[in-house]
C-alpha cells in the first residue's frame, strides 16, 4: 500500500510538469523513472525475509595481579571548648601524621585533604541535648607505592599513625599502579572464552561461525580475594593475627583479580 501510494504521487508530478513545460518533460521523465527504480529496489530489499542466524555469548577473562600500591584514608578528630581550640589541636595531629608520611618517603602528590569539618558536639545520654564542645575533623587520603618490594612498609606506617590519639583508619584499598598489561590479557581471555562458547553452540545447532558482528564490554572489576575471604574465614585471620607480634600490625595482601566481561554477537550460517 505504501509503495503504490508513492508511485502514484510521483506519476502525478510527472504529469503536472508535462503540462507546465513540455520541453523539459523528457529529461524529467528519465530522472523520475530512475528514482522509481531505485525506490523499488530499496523496498524490495527491505521486504526480503531475513534468514540470518546470530548468537550472542558472553566471555569473562580474569588474571591475577600482585598489588604494588595501597590507598588509605585516615580521619583526625578532636573536641574542645571552642572551634578555634579544636582546630589548633587538629593542626597538631595533622603535622604529626604528615611527619610520619614524609619520613616514609610518601610524595606530596600522593597526599590529599579529603574533607575538613567543624560542628557542635552534644551529649544525649540523659534524655536532653547537652552541649559538650566543638569538634574539628579532618580526613586525609594518601597512597603508598612499591609495597610489593617492601611488605612491611605499610604495617610500619600504620603502627606509627595509630599512636596519634583521636585518629581513625577509614579504609585500605590495594591496587596496581600500571594495570594496562593485565587489562590486555583479561580482554584476550574474555574473547577466547566467547569464541569457545560460540563454536560449541554452532556445532550443536549444525551451523558454523561466519564473522563477528559486534563486541560490547561490560567494564573492569578489581577484586581482592583476601577481602572476599574475610567474610567466610574470620576465624583463620583471627588466628593469624594472634600469632603475629603484639606490637606489629598484620596486613595480609593477597592477589587482585582483574576481570573483563564482554558480550559478542556472531553471525552463523
Amino acid at each position: 500500500m505504501f509503495e503504490e501510494g508513492v508511485y502514484t504521487a510521483l506519476w502525478r508530478v510527472v504529469v503536472s510538469v508535462f503540462y507546465i513545460n513540455p520541453m523539459k518533460t523528457n529529461h524529467f521523465l528519465v530522472c523520475t523513472l530512475a528514482l522509481l527504480a531505485t525506490f523499488a529496489i530499496a523496498c524490495n530489499k527491505q521486504t526480503e525475509p531475513q534468514n540470518q542466524s546470530t548468537i550472542v555469548v558472553s566471555g569473562i577473562g580474569t588474571v591475577a595481579a600482585q598489588p604494588d600500591m595501597i590507598q588509605m584514608s585516615i580521619t583526625l578528630s578532636k573536641v574542645a571548648q571552642t572551634t578555634k581550640m579544636a582546630q589548633e589541636e587538629i593542626s597538631k595531629m595533622v603535622r604529626q601524621a604528615m611527619k610520619i608520611l614524609k619520613e616514609a618517603n610518601i610524595e606530596d602528590k600522593n597526599i590529599n585533604t579529603a574533607s575538613l569539618r567543624f560542628n557542635s558536639e552534644y551529649d544525649y545520654g540523659k534524655g536532653q541535648r547537652i552541649l559538650i564542645g566543638q569538634r574539628a575533623e579532618q580526613s586525609i587520603t594518601f597512597s603508598i607505592e612499591g609495597i610489593n618490594k617492601d611488605s612491611e612498609k605499610v604495617s610500619g606506617i600504620i603502627d606509627q599513625l595509630i599512636q596519634i590519639n583521636g585518629i581513625e583508619l577509614n579504609q585500605v584499598n590495594f591496587s596496581v599502579k600500571n594495570p594496562t598489561e593485565y587489562y590486555v590479557k583479561s580482554r584476550e581471555l574474555a574473547y577466547e572464552k566467547a569464541v569457545e562458547k560460540a563454536n560449541q553452540y554452532a556445532e550443536l545447532s549444525k551451523l558454523k561461525i561466519v564473522k563477528v558482528l559486534s563486541i560490547s564490554e561490560n567494564g573492569f572489576q578489581q577484586i581482592s580475594p583476601i577481602q572476599n575471604r574475610l567474610y567466610n574465614q574470620r576465624a583463620v585471620f583471627a588466628e593469624e593475627a594472634a600469632m603475629a607480634a603484639a606490637d606489629a600490625t598484620a596486613l595480609p595482601m593477597g592477589d587482585l583479580e582483574i576481570t573483563t566481561n564482554i558480550s559478542v554477537v556472531f553471525l552463523l550460517e
